[in-house]
């Protein structure tokens, strides 16, 4: 039987998505770990360090950055997310890196835009794994805390895209031109709007900063509650499926 070179290449194809399927299946979860590493460390470190632009302090981002989308993309097996969240988070990397050497409006706008979109894609993919159908472990747990951290980032680039174009709409925060990603302070204020801690030291002053802070302390009261609650369905399944099986 001759095989056509046609059919020879539509075979290797297929032999080799099957491998990257399984392969991805195999570190899917643990996978969800390696994000918790980067946000936490993007969020905690790398960010409260950058207070000024300098070459270490910008590899690190880049890095952190890349190594994000990288196991986003892994992690994901929708074409359309994995187009959207690459074209995202590029744009993002490069109008943060075009705005350390010329700042604009437009540099903040387009870089913060992106990043916010990019973090909203990261929890939508992240969701799916975390609550799939399956048996809870302790790398989903994790995924959770990276849908939360997420959520964070997602706002602080929202807030940096609102006080550029509106100066002053949290006081006493201004629009920064030397940061990649976001400005510490708009981290600060995030994570402590979406923990309900307030400690009143920053404010929203401008109406739409207001609706974003409500909606995000919503979202930050909701979660918990939310997760543990699929969570617990999601055990109770599992442990009845293995019980019947």
């Amino acid at each position: 039987m001759n095989i056509s070179k046609q059919d020879l290449i539509g075979t290797r194809r297929a032999g080799a998505l099957a491998r990257y399927a399984a392969w991805q299946e195999r570190w899917r979860e643990p996978i969800l770990t390696a994000l918790l590493a980067l946000l936490a460390s993007e969020i905690f470190i790398n960010i409260p360090l950058a207070r000024a632009y300098s070459p270490v302090s910008s590899v690190l981002a880049v890095v952190w950055l890349l190594l994000i989308v990288a196991t986003a993309l892994i992690a994901t097996r929708k074409r359309v997310a994995m187009v959207a969240m690459l074209g995202s988070s590029t744009l993002a990397l490069g109008a943060n890196m075009l705005r350390l050497s010329e700042p604009s409006t437009w540099t903040l706008c387009i870089g913060a835009a992106s990043c916010a979109v990019f973090m909203m894609l990261l929890c939508w993919v992240v969701w799916g794994a975390v609550y799939g159908p399956g048996p809870v472990t302790y790398h989903r747990v994790r995924g959770a805390v990276v849908i939360y951290l997420s959520v964070a980032l997602a706002f602080a680039a929202l807030y940096e895209l609102l006080i550029t174009l509106s100066p002053g709409a949290i006081t006493p925060i201004t629009s920064q031109d030397h940061y990649l990603v976001v400005a510490r302070n708009l981290m600060y204020y995030s994570l402590t709007t979406l923990t309900s801690v307030g400690y009143g030291d920053l404010l929203p002053v401008h109406p739409l900063a207001r609706t974003l802070s409500s909606l995000e302390s919503v979202i930050g009261q909701l979660f918990p509650a939310t997760f543990v609650a699929r969570i617990i369905a999601l055990e109770t399944h599992a442990r009845r499926n293995g019980s019947a099986g």
